[in-house]
């Protein structure tokens, strides 16, 4: 019965004159911001990367909640990633009466490309942050960052994630242990599970440190933003964790199309080359003494609950060429986890994960079966 309940509940939520009664309300909340915004451009200049992508269903929410932001010195640069849908009017639309969007147009060439244009068109900026089209802001997210990278002069502020599906709105449980409370100054070494939070939109860079590094997406690949993420928080070294709620990701996994991408062999192989160079960045970390060696046992614990775990119910639907790389990649990545690490790692395929290391597909999937029963 209290299942049923908790079903509608979220289903309500989902869909319906729920969320169209929220999303009216968040909308005139938006446009009020907006209008009240006053412009000072002696304030540190923010620059947000808005890659956009056939999102017309999404895109004008999504810059109803970037213009609500009353940081008084902020660029907006959305790049229009070949799209074949009315995502370029609506950008279009936006730029007319928003002075501070600049809107660029190029062939398709993913995410990590669209974000790299992004990036070279900058001409000055102090900080530089991204989103994705068809997510939200908080309001005042913005000034939050800049306020705690201006007090704490570190160059990286990370924000708290909350998934959101219609009027629903949840942690993000992945990375909830880092936002029990504000941290200012954190290291690896003090919260080694910042390793799992990899993802470009919920964080704030300042554009010196990101220009020192050379810092670029990869481009033509998914999961293009981890091993880079990665790659920040050790470069940085230090950095601020905001425990209030800074960036609001649409989970759109109840669709079609992101699950039968999960059994596609291009996109397991993408997360495993992610993965793979993480464990590689941290492992020369540890050898040159900047991350303490429990932060690569950490990461390991991290590699089999999540990036694993990921893909392990997949291994039914799709082909022997997939098992052969998610089998191999497991046992290269996982070779020196111990019993210990197993069992601190959480996740109900952990034991999948185990059987495709140690047997064949067959027995793999019997595991699997059982795990699901």
């Amino acid at each position: 019965m209290r299942s049923s309940l908790i079903a509608l509940a979220r289903k309500m939520l989902a869909q319906g004159p729920v969320p169209n009664l929220k999303y009216f309300a968040l909308r005139a909340l938006w446009k009020l911001s907006y209008l009240a915004r006053q412009t000072d451009e002696s304030a540190p200049k923010v620059t947000l990367i808005l890659p956009v992508y056939n999102v017309e269903e999404y895109l004008a929410d999504c810059l109803l909640s970037i213009r609500a932001q009353r940081w008084p010195n902020l660029e907006i640069i959305a790049v229009n990633d070949g799209s074949t849908d009315s995502s370029l009017q609506i950008l279009e639309e936006f730029a007319a009466s928003t002075p501070y969007l600049r809107v660029i147009t190029q062939e398709n060439g993913g995410l990590g490309a669209a974000r790299n244009t992004g990036l070279d068109a900058i001409e000055a900026t102090e900080y530089v942050m991204f989103a994705d089209s068809d997510d939200l802001l908080p309001v005042g997210s913005i000034e939050r960052f800049v306020r705690q990278a201006e007090a704490s002069g570190n160059s990286l502020v990370v924000g708290k994630t909350y998934c959101f599906y219609g009027a629903r709105y949840f942690e993000r449980a992945s990375s909830a242990v880092l936002f029990e409370r504000d941290s200012e100054s954190a290291t690896v070494d003090e919260f080694p599970e910042v390793l799992g939070d990899v993802t470009a939109w919920n964080k704030l860079f300042a554009w010196s440190f990101w220009q020192k590094y050379k810092l670029r997406f990869p481009e033509g690949v998914a999961y293009e933003d981890m091993a880079l993420m990665a790659s920040a928080y050790l470069a940085a070294g230090k950095f601020d964790l905001i425990s209030a709620k800074s960036y609001f990701w649409r989970v759109r996994a109840e669709g079609q199309s992101l699950s039968q991408r999960k059994t596609e062999l291009k996109s397991l192989n993408d997360r495993l080359h992610a993965i793979a160079l993480i464990d590689k960045y941290v492992r020369a970390a540890v050898t040159k003494g900047l991350v303490q060696p429990e932060v690569h046992t950490e990461y390991v614990r991290h590699m089999i609950s999540l990036d694993f775990e990921l893909f392990a119910p997949e291994l039914a639907r799709s082909s022997e060429e997939f098992f052969a790389a998610y089998k191999a990649s497991a046992n290269l990545l996982l070779s020196e986890a111990t019993g210990e690490d197993w069992a601190a790692s959480q996740g109900k395929h952990r034991k999948v994960v185990w059987a495709a290391m140690h047997g064949s597909r067959e027995q793999t999937l019997k595991v699997l079966r059982e795990v699901q029963e």
